[in-house]
């Protein structure tokens, strides 16, 4: 008999081509999905995802999102439980130091402190532990299916003395004509004095070629899913001692200015949810 297309028997059911094909494609991009989370779970040794104890909604959301991978939640600073003025006096953070920073002389909001001291935490974990590599993720990322299949070859093509690769990254991501004009704008500026940075900084803000699935890292955002080495958490630590840098920010600075020596996926192997377009997903350094 048939139903809607389909030639349908007592002991089969038999699709169309093309229903078949697709069928087939999901299943064995599913099975390679899989076969490629184990590959991330085996060479790392370890695999943290930062997140605060309210954060339940967050928490339940990533258990499904990401299914297979081996990882622990690691509990950081909540910005509730936390006043900026203690944290000054104690030294754990300071303002002067993050206006100094800072390229429009602005001190970070209390969300971001906490975030910071978050991943700083992770970073003495690291050390702690005598974790030689590892991949820290927050809260609020998801697979990016087309980007994991490259995990294998992308650990292949990292030199050897890789210490930081983004797996999702913000700002900067391509370099144009228009980049080496900023940039030489920009030296212009430091020059008679018009901005902070450095010129090894300036120099390095994009991205550069370094493999078929890699780039030399430039100056980018977030801290949603990054890879680091044992020495990139001891000198992270170093530059967070007290707090003086919005968590990605550090990251960007250490790379740009060659203290770090840091790559960029390409494609990016997780994407981070955004608050704005989820209702799913809320922003706690805000909120």
């Amino acid at each position: 008999m048939t139903l809607n297309g389909y030639l349908i028997t007592s002991t089969m059911i038999s699709f169309p081509i093309s229903v078949s094909y697709t069928f087939a494609t999901k299943i064995n991009m599913l099975t390679d999905s899989k076969k490629q989370i184990d590959s991330i779970n085996n060479y790392f040794d370890f695999i943290y995802v930062l997140t605060i104890e309210r954060a339940k909604d967050r928490q339940e959301k990533i258990k499904k999102d990401l299914d297979g991978l081996q990882y622990a939640f690691f509990f950081g600073a909540d910005k509730k439980d936390l006043d900026l003025k203690t944290l000054e006096q104690t030294n754990v953070y300071s303002s002067d130091l993050d206006k100094m920073q800072n390229r429009y002389s602005k001190a970070m909001n209390l969300g971001y402190v906490a975030c910071s001291m978050g991943h700083k935490a992770i970073y003495e974990d690291i050390v702690k532990n005598g974790f030689k590599r590892v991949l820290i993720l927050e809260d609020d990322v998801i697979f990016n299916l087309e980007g994991i299949k490259h995990f294998d070859q992308m650990t292949k093509e990292l030199p050897s003395n890789w210490e930081l690769l983004y797996f999702d990254y913000a700002k900067h991501e391509q370099t144009t004509v228009k980049s080496y004009i900023k940039i030489y704008t920009y030296h212009i500026q430091k020059m008679i004095g018009g901005i902070k940075w450095s010129h090894t900084m300036i120099k390095n803000l994009f991205p550069k070629n370094h493999s078929t699935y890699l780039k030399k890292s430039g100056y980018h955002y977030f801290t949603s899913a990054y890879a680091l080495t044992q020495s990139a958490a001891k000198k992270l630590i170093d530059l967070q001692t007290p707090i003086q840098f919005p968590p990605d920010h550090v990251l960007a600075y250490a790379i740009t200015n060659e203290l770090i020596n840091g790559f960029i996926s390409t494609p990016k192997l997780f994407n981070q949810q955004n608050p704005t377009t989820s209702n799913e997903i809320r922003s706690y350094i805000h909120q």
